[in-house]
């Protein structure tokens, strides 16, 4: 069901934008304006509107606005951002039209999530929960000179909330539909005053799923998620040491997607399977972090970290009652990191930062596919048992050095330029063992290491203290490797670097005496040795697995930012992107003969906006009403590169809302919110499985409820 058509809609929340502007100029004074965003991109502390970076970034009223539980809700809000969601162990993240994930322990991220400055590891950790959440920048376009390798389309960087000196609080309780409850509990204070500080938060999050299994009647794809952090921050008379841990988990029984020709479970949200899929997700990770000033003003920054992701996983294959097909898939990874980093101050005519990094990471996993082969005849199954098992192992070792800053001419006109040097080794230890002769069987020792040198040069002009143009020249690369997964031959079980040459031009302006911001910026990105992960057609209506490396593939688009404080009672915020994103070259792209040269590339929906009100008005002389609602619309795009109509998903809306209350003071709010408040059922992913099956999976229905905060101590 569609939400409306697009022009009513976006005609609509314009209409009553330029309404309640109008009505509350009367009252508006010239005290409001935008909240300014701090940001760290570049490795200091800067505003947003000072980086040349085509960043989103979303602060903690930023996210209680769109009441976004984790970044895959950040989607609908940012250009040219998804997360697909079809898998919790393996979402496919991607910005301008490049996406991927980590399916196998030999594949990389092409986007890469950090957690206060340090990489928080595979797929499956991938979607992080944005609880206690200071900021969160999405950087679109390749970071490789700051942010390192396999960041060819973007950086997503979360940083958390630190421990306060003063002792203070909160619970927040949220209550909903299909039984969901959450329930949040944060502390912070002084240990030892003016010296140690800590903070301990905690979250339980429990919903019914949103499938029927018809067999059972159970509910599937719920949530179950628990999560915990302890930070301690020690000050030091000239810097200060921030230690974290933390640790969640996530299970429950679901399934990725649904057989779209099952006439017993003809419609969304209806299962008729065998096997019960069961998913779990565990991270955990440790970080150091120190920050100390010199008598000279430059900044030492070190940042050591350890992080582990556990992920189990089993799917019925073949999406029905019949014991044909299942898979078991588990991957254990473990990283350790360490960077170090000079910051000069800021002068006159210049500033940078140089620093050096290492990384060490195993990644271990055990795939299996089990059943049989069904016989209608004798309704029967033979070979039940284990039939193709496939361990691997990949330990990877990568080292780098960068620069990184920035030279004025004067002072309208700036110079930013970095680079970075990264060597890494990675070696392999893989067994496939198959007994359906459909595979194949052997056992593969190997390494490989690489080396590369990642520039970025641009411009920045000033045309005032509140408008900056820049435009950028920035290289970046993404590590090759092995296709440690179901593979018929091992003749092409490796893959080569990928390499993205990128421009960008755009402009940042904070107009209106700071009331409002337009941000823009357009980009070209040109890969060579574009590694594609897919399903391959093959004769019978079956796929197999596949990594190969594409030889081209242009990125090309445009995108914006508005935020507008219209009044001071009424902020409007809306986003734009363009993107076409398709295969130069990709020859035998679907086996012998059959190129994709022209096919647009997966996940690259060719365009993507939204558009959100907030209102708030003075209720007596103890709180605030507050309200919001935020509209989106994503175009149509494939899930392979094949482009066919069977991995096709069709355009779709999106409409969320919240209202409630909140104290003058901010002791406590009160909310009502709701998402896909048109309860629409469109798909989010459409795919071709193994066996040839079509599936899909589709947007949640729609979700309500109420959610309750008490803040203590401030």
């Amino acid at each position: 069901m569609k939400i409306a058509t697009q022009t009513s809609s976006l005609a609509l929340m314009g209409s009553l934008a330029i309404g309640a502007s109008l009505s509350f100029n009367a009252q508006a004074q010239d005290s409001f304006a935008l909240e300014e965003i701090v940001v760290t991109a570049q490795k200091r502390e800067q505003s947003v509107q000072d980086v040349p970076i085509a960043i989103s970034a979303f602060n903690e009223s930023d996210l209680e606005r769109l009441n976004a539980s984790d970044l895959s809700d950040l989607q609908y809000s940012t250009p040219n951002f998804t997360i697909s969601s079809n898998s919790k162990v393996t979402p496919r993240v991607g910005m301008r039209g490049i996406s991927d994930f980590s399916r196998n322990p030999g594949y990389d991220n092409r986007v890469s999530v950090y957690i206060d400055g340090m990489y928080a590891g595979r797929s499956a950790a991938s979607n992080q929960a944005t609880l206690d959440i200071e900021r969160i920048e999405v950087l679109r376009g390749p970071q490789g000179t700051l942010f390192g390798k396999n960041t060819v389309a973007g950086a997503i960087s979360l940083t958390s909330r630190k421990p306060s000196e003063e002792f203070s609080g909160s619970i927040k309780a949220e209550l909903g539909n299909e039984d969901f409850h959450s329930l949040t509990g944060m502390i912070t204070g002084a240990l030892i005053e003016d010296k140690l500080l800590a903070k301990v938060m905690i979250n339980d999050q429990k919903k019914d799923g949103f499938k029927t299994h018809l067999g059972t009647g159970n509910d599937l794809n719920g949530t179950d998620k628990q999560s915990a952090r302890l930070q301690l921050r020690w000050l030091l008379d000239q810097g200060e040491i921030n230690v974290s841990l933390d640790k969640s988990k996530d299970k429950g029984e679901g399934i990725n997607a649904e057989n779209i020709n099952d006439s017993i479970a003809p419609g969304p949200y209806t299962v008729n399977t065998n096997d019960l899929n069961y998913q779990e997700i565990e991270n955990q990770g440790a970080a150091v972090t120190v920050d100390y000033t010199l008598d000279s003003d430059f900044t030492i920054t070190s940042i050591t970290g350890y992080r582990e992701s556990n992920y189990y996983g089993s799917l019925d294959e073949d999406y029905s009652p019949l014991d044909v097909a299942r898979s078991v898939v588990t991957e254990d990874s473990e990283h350790f990191s360490q960077e170090l980093r000079l910051a000069s101050p800021v002068n006159d005519n210049y500033d940078y930062v140089v620093g050096l990094y290492y990384f060490d990471q195993t990644n271990k996993s055990q795939s299996s596919a089990h059943g049989g082969i069904y016989f209608p005849t004798y309704n029967a199954v033979s070979n039940p048992t284990p039939a193709v098992t496939v361990p691997a192992t990949v330990d990877v070792t990568s080292f780098a050095a960068f620069f990184h800053g920035n030279y004025r001419f004067t002072e309208k006109l700036e110079l930013s330029g970095g680079l970075r040097y990264t060597y890494e080794k990675k070696d392999l230890d893989y067994t496939i063992t198959d007994n359906t002769f459909l595979f194949t069987n052997g056992s593969l020792n190997d390494s490989r290491d690489a080396e590369d040198v990642s520039p970025k040069i641009g411009l920045n002009y000033y045309a005032s203290e509140d408008v900056m143009f820049y435009t950028s020249y920035s290289k970046a690369f993404k590590s090759g490797g092995w296709n440690v997964d179901f593979i018929s031959t091992f003749d092409e079980i490796d893959f080569q670097d990928e390499e993205v040459d990128a421009y960008e031009l755009g402009f940042k302006s904070t107009l209106a005496e700071g009331r409002l911001r337009i941000n823009a910026a357009l980009y070209h990105a040109n890969y060579s040795d574009f590694q594609v992960f897919q399903f391959v057609p093959v004769s019978g209506g079956g796929t197999i697995l596949s990594i190969t490396n594409a030889a081209e593939v242009t990125a090309k688009g445009f995108e914006t930012d508005v935020n507008w404080a219209m009044s001071e009672h009424l902020t409007l915020w809306a986003g734009y992107g363009y993107s076409d994103s398709s295969f130069d070259e990709f020859k035998d792209g679907g086996g012998i003969g059959v190129d994709y040269d022209g096919n647009k590339t997966p996940d690259a929906p060719a365009r993507s906006y939204s558009l959100g009100l907030q209102f708030s008005y003075p209720v007596g002389d103890f709180a605030e009403l507050m309200a919001s609602a935020d509209y989106s619309y994503r175009d149509s795009f494939y899930s392979n590169p094949n482009n066919l109509d069977a991995n096709r998903i069709e355009d779709y809306e999106l409409l969320n809302a919240r209202i409630g209350l909140q104290s003058v003071n901010d002791t406590w709010s009160v909310f009502l919110w709701g998402k896909n408040l048109a309860d629409a059922d469109d798909m989010t992913e459409r795919s071709v499985s193994f066996l040839g099956i079509q599936r899909a999976a589709y947007l949640q229905p729609r979700t309500y409820g109420v959610s309750f905060e008490y803040r203590f101590g401030q």
